[in-house]
């Protein structure tokens, strides 16, 4: 179960419960959530479920939307301790069940009074992702850390780019505010500049980067971090393997050539926000990956078109979740191959019902008879797969990808 909690504003301790894949925010009565406020817009935000969280989009408000200070104009997905802020006069903390344990950890952290520790069990730590340092834990203890090039901080990190006295962790309420001191080449957090001497709240996994050298993950789950960087560090390209290229039948339609240049983008976790912007995401059942899902990634790719598919990752697990999160977010279209097995998978069923409340264009590609087709489909442009010229089914979906590019 996900919420809100109003921390400030006209009804101080009040809960929202979130439980609908789209949740308005506003003063107008029509709104799910109807806050009477100068600062809160007639239609002022609206949340929209991904994955076990919701995005927040600003809907052109008189005074703004902000997470973590940061203005929201697109989609920003919240995560546990999130606080939004609508105006000046309305704050809002974001809840998640699943994440009590982790935050019930942090509330009950007693922060000692020195950079001193053998274990990051209970600590908050920074694991270098990019670096000199690149692997490395920094265990996260005291009330204030200073991180720069001088060998006085209590993180020296030794690159000509990075100032003498570059940023302050400080400790406030269960986690660390990052503070840039003034730097010469800035600090970014999850993409965006830190301005100068501005407090911003850290939530676990957030990314820093430290001038354009040093890149930071702020977690309490080291462990878990450190081994996405290390499938980073040796990329895979995602491909049909060979096996599955021999069992696809060419010789009628002459669909694939096996010797072709045919990938993907590999997507685990810790991909670089806005990676898969031009990318294509496929949803289907596992089932249908080999019979159709493979010749219809090799062609889209031969046709130009990026495209991503989370048949490597496993489904309902930390990596499948992040993953999933970021190519509901930044893919351009999303490609449902439609059956039976697909139809009854949740999996599919969020993945063209988060792009359907977001307006984002769907392609169906009937490839099973199903009873009926789920009403986020119906009235787009479907394509029913022609078993006897399967050459003609892919030349369709090429041409309505091509049309939708436009």
């Amino acid at each position: 179960m996900t919420r809100l909690i109003m921390r400030r504003g006209p009804y101080p301790g009040k809960v929202f419960d979130l439980n609908t894949d789209i949740i308005t925010i506003g003063s107008g009565m029509k709104n799910s959530i109807v806050i009477l406020d100068n600062d809160v817009s007639r239609e002022h935000c609206r949340l929209i479920r991904v994955m076990a969280d919701y995005e927040v989009e600003d809907l052109g408000s008189m005074r703004g939307t902000f997470v973590s200070g940061q203005r929201v104009k697109t989609g920003w997905v919240l995560k546990p301790g999130s606080v939004i802020e609508l105006g000046e006069n309305v704050t809002l903390e974001y809840e998640r069940a699943e994440a009590g344990a982790e935050m019930a950890k942090a509330d009950n952290q007693v922060v000692p009074a020195k950079l001193e520790v053998t274990t990051t069990e209970t600590h908050p730590s920074l694991v270098v992702i990019k670096g000199s340092k690149a692997g490395e834990t920094l265990p996260l203890i005291g009330q204030m850390i200073r991180i720069g090039r001088d060998a006085s901080n209590d993180i020296v990190l030794p690159d000509a780019e990075i100032s003498r006295f570059h940023l302050e962790l400080r400790w406030k309420e269960s986690s660390y505010e990052l503070v840039d001191l003034g730097s010469t080449n800035g600090t970014q957090l999850n993409g965006a500049l830190v301005p100068h001497k501005t407090p911003l709240k850290l939530q676990s996994n957030d990314s820093v980067l430290i001038a354009t050298t040093v890149q930071l993950r702020y977690t309490w789950q080291p462990d878990d971090v450190k081994r996405e960087a290390d499938m980073l560090k040796t990329p895979q390209i995602l491909r049909p393997s060979t096996k599955e290229l021999s069992q696809i039948d060419t010789s009628e339609n002459k669909i694939l050539n096996p010797r072709s240049k045919r990938q993907t983008s590999k997507l685990g976790t810790g991909l670089q926000p806005g990676a898969l912007i031009d990318h294509i995401f496929i949803t289907y059942a596992r089932s249908d990956w080999q019979p159709i899902v493979v010749p219809m990634m090799a062609l889209l790719q031969d046709a130009g078109f990026k495209v991503w598919v989370d048949q490597y990752l496993n489904q309902g697990g930390d990596d499948w979740m992040i993953a999933v999160e970021q190519a509901l977010s930044e893919c351009w279209l999303l490609m449902v191959v439609v059956s039976p097995e697909s139809l009854d998978s949740r999996y599919v069923r969020l993945a063209y019902r988060y792009f359907f409340n977001r307006e984002k264009p769907i392609v169906p590609l009937v490839y099973a008879g199903v009873d009926e087709m789920p009403i986020e489909l119906k009235n787009r442009q479907v394509i029913r797969y022609n078993s006897t010229d399967r050459k003609q089914t892919f030349d369709e979906l090429i041409a309505e990808a091509k049309r939708l590019k436009k």
